[in-house]
């Protein structure tokens, strides 16, 4: 076989291998339009967790308190108290 003939041989190899790269490319398209359309649709139907604001005065002897907490799912994220002035009736 002479450098730079083609054969029947080698333009039925370069074919299948073009067939090859192009069978693979395509599979690569497809996974990744697949995950795309997995992962957007995941983010649609889970839903967002819900924050709760909870304010609320305690009381223990003469001694007020107003406490603000944020409730995410059942936890407690943050709690604030403030002493509550007995004069004023405002936050200390």
């Amino acid at each position: 076989m002479k450098r730079g003939s083609w054969s029947v041989e080698s333009t039925i190899g370069l074919v299948f291998t073009i067939g090859l790269v192009f069978t693979i490319v395509i599979a690569v398209i497809v996974a990744m339009v697949l995950a795309v359309i997995g992962l957007t649709a995941y983010a649609v139907t889970t839903p967002a967790p819900e924050q709760t604001i909870i304010q609320r005065v305690e009381t223990t002897g003469d001694v007020k308190r107003l406490c603000i907490e944020a409730r995410t799912n059942n936890r407690i994220d943050a709690m604030s108290c403030q002493l509550i002035d007995p004069h004023t009736g405002g936050v200390k």
